[in-house]
Parts: C-alpha cells; sequence; structure tokens
C-alpha cells in the first residue's frame, strides 16, 4: 500500500515506459506513410473513433469500480479481523479465571493459560497472512507490482514455519504445517483449549459459548478473505476491457490524422504527441484496475495485512503486560506491507 499523497516516478516508469516507447513508434510509423509515402487514406473520420473511446471509458470505469470493491472489501475484512482480535484479548483475559475448578490455579498459572491462548491467536492470524500471499494458479508470471516489492529485502516473505515460531514451540509448528490449511488448525486447537478449560472449571458454560462464537467469527473472516483469494476477478470482464483499450488505442491515429490535417501539413506530426499522451491515460487505466483486483499478491497495492497484524500483535501482548513490544512495521519507499 502506498503511503504518499502521489505515486513516485520511479513506480510509475517500469509500468509505462515500454507502452509509451510503442505508442511513439506506432504513431510515428503512420505519421511517416502519410506524409512521405502519400497514403493520405490512411486518415478517417475522428467521430467513430471518439465513440469507441466514450464507450471504453465506461466499460473500464465499470472494471476499476469492480477492481476497487474487491480492494475495499479486502481492507473492511482485516478491520474486522482486528477488532475481533482485541475483543479476543480482553475475552480471554476476563472470562478465564478460577470459577468452579477443584484445582485453583494462581495467577501465574492463569496468565500462562492467558498467553497461550493469545499466542496461538497471533500465530492464527499469520498463518493468515502468509498463506493468502501465496501466488494462486493465474497470477504466477511477473510483473512490475510484484518485482517493485521482490526488490526490497524487507518485504521477502519468510516461510509459514519461521513465521510461526515466533508464537509457538517447535513441536506445535511442526504439527501444523503438515495440515493443508495450518490457519483452519490453529482455530480448532484453540476450540479444543477452550473445552478442556470449560471441563476443568476454568472457564463458565456462558463465557465458552461467547469464545467460541470468536472462533467462528474468525473463520467468517478467513472464509471472505479466502473467497477473494481463490476467485478472480471474473475473466469476461477482465479480458474484454483489455481487448477494448487496446482496440481503440490501435484505431485512434487514424482518426487524429483527420483532425491534425485540417490546419496544414506539419500539423499531422502533433498526432504523435496527442495519441500518446491519450493512449498513456487509457492504458494506464486499465493497469489500475488489474493491479487493485487482487488484493492479497505481495505487490505493491496489497492490504498491509504484516502491518496490521503487527499492530494487533502489539495490542494482545500489552493487555498481558509484556515490556518489551515489537516496534510498529514502518513504509518502507513509501510502500507498507
Amino acid at each position: 500500500m502506498f503511503t504518499t499523497k502521489r505515486v513516485p516516478f520511479s513506480i510509475v516508469f517500469p509500468f509505462a515506459w515500454r507502452a509509451v516507447l510503442g505508442f511513439i513508434i506506432y504513431s510515428s510509423i503512420i505519421c511517416s506513410l502519410y506524409s512521405f509515402a502519400g497514403w493520405e487514406n490512411l486518415a478517417i473520420p475522428f467521430v467513430p473513433v471518439a465513440t469507441i473511446g466514450t464507450a471504453v471509458a465506461f466499460y473500464v470505469g465499470f472494471k476499476n469500480n469492480s477492481s476497487y470493491d474487491r480492494l475495499w472489501e479486502a481492507r473492511r475484512i482485516w478491520g474486522s479481523i482486528t477488532n475481533a482480535s482485541r475483543s479476543w484479548g480482553i475475552m480471554v483475559l476476563d472470562y478465564i479465571r478460577n470459577y468452579d475448578t477443584a484445582d485453583p490455579l494462581p495467577a501465574e498459572g492463569l496468565q500462562q493459560i492467558h498467553k497461550k491462548l493469545i499466542y496461538q491467536h497471533l500465530a492464527y492470524i499469520t498463518s493468515v497472512r502468509v498463506q493468502l500471499r501465496q501466488k494462486p494458479v493465474w497470477e504466477l508470471h511477473h510483473d512490475p507490482a510484484h518485482e517493485a516489492i521482490e526488490r526490497i529485502k524487507e518485504f521477502r516473505q519468510c516461510s509459514l514455519d519461521k513465521e510461526l515460531s515466533r508464537f509457538l514451540s517447535v513441536e506445535e509448528v511442526e504439527e501444523i504445517i503438515k495440515h493443508p490449511n495450518p490457519a483452519t488448525m490453529l482455530l480448532r486447537k484453540q476450540s479444543a483449549c477452550l473445552r478442556e478449560l470449560r471441563q476443568s472449571g476454568y472457564l463458565s458454560e456462558y463465557y465458552h459459548v461467547d469464545l467460541e462464537r470468536m472462533l467462528v467469527e474468525f473463520y467468517n473472516q478467513q472464509g471472505a478473505c479466502e473467497r477473494i483469494k481463490t476467485f478472480p476477478f471474473p475473466r469476461q470482464y477482465a479480458f474484454f476491457s483489455y481487448l477494448f483499450v487496446w482496440l481503440f488505442i490501435f484505431v485512434l491515429p487514424y482518426g487524429l490524422l483527420s483532425e491534425m490535417a485540417k490546419f496544414s501539413g506539419w500539423h499531422v506530426w502533433l498526432t504523435v504527441p496527442f495519441f500518446t499522451i491519450i493512449a498513456w491515460v487509457f492504458n494506464t487505466m486499465e493497469i489500475v484496475g488489474d493491479t487493485s483486483e487482487n488484493p492479497f499478491e505481495n505487490s505493491i497495492n496489497d492490504v498491509p495485512m504484516t502491518a496490521i497484524c503487527r499492530n494487533i500483535e502489539i495490542d494482545l501482548r500489552d493487555m498481558l503486560g509484556e515490556a518489551e513490544l515489537p516496534k510498529r512495521v514502518q513504509a518502507i519507499n513509501n510502500i507498507l506491507m
């Protein structure tokens, strides 16, 4: 996620330079054929070209709105995970007490149970984050949005076992990563812990039900993330948006020729800069939609899940009374992950 108001040129350039160079060469060839080879029939009326451009603008706008909806929904989901995580922390700390147990625990023993449940939750959100940033089948190719992240050493993905080792023992990590969906199994372990606490009398029946509802909420939010992750933006919209944009770009210089030729012979060469600007605008609109439709792909437009998870970790460990808290994730090169 960009943290600055304006996107720096160093980010725009990798997306733009090939297309801009191609636009200049393409329009220059057409102008040369018109001016030097006498192919005056290349000029066509601008009205049908403008009509195509208007239709394409509406279609691309629809696609970009839909892409933004996917991005914003993903951010709202992680906002819900943040709120639910804080609720989980205060519930664990306040609900788990010596109620009907025949073997009451001292304060240190209860603190260990609180820490175990909260650290398992931190392992859970970490697992969700790492799983979401794995590339799906349709995103195995490289593009500038991914390459910009891969060039930054601090943003390189660590393995799941290394990430989980911050919160779980070696034995627990080895057990969890064997499953196809480690995050799901971590919630299963949380539920088993709650059941044992209820049976031992450290958790009342009402509080047990309340905490189980929180686990269901985490499943719901995880499922919402997986829905966005595993279901791509509908290909019929994405493909035809791409096709229509490039169809418009292909016919645009022929329409501009007829308009520029109305003034004088040398004005025909104004087709090159005007075509390049218009084509770049439409191509950029298409790219913006493409780079927004998948918000969990470890690219520059990602939902900043690493920063969100760190904020949750700081809040929950602070609730535990820990003094040595990790630092908040800072943006690097104006990108927050």
